[in-house]
């Protein structure tokens, strides 16, 4: 695939994914809670989210940018 994430998307992704994850893992530990949201589902769907964001800055490339065509990576 096409490389389609910049330097700048890449590192918002590695920090927020690196939050959602350590936030996704403490509130399965039960160390943060997240309110009325269930621990288990709220744990889960943040851990997932934080490593689908590092992983896709990883590859450098985002398959929900394809459909809609951003590529914020300055490349033509």
């Amino acid at each position: 695939m096409k490389h389609n994430v910049g330097s700048l998307d890449r590192m918002v992704r590695f920090a927020l994914g690196a939050l959602l994850g350590v936030l996704g893992l403490g509130t399965l530990a039960g160390a943060v809670s997240l309110g009325p949201i269930s621990a288990m589902l709220g744990g889960i769907v943040a851990l997932v989210l934080g490593v689908v964001l590092v992983v896709t800055g990883f590859q450098q490339t985002c398959p929900l940018y394809l459909p809609f065509g951003i590529d914020t990576s300055g490349r033509n």
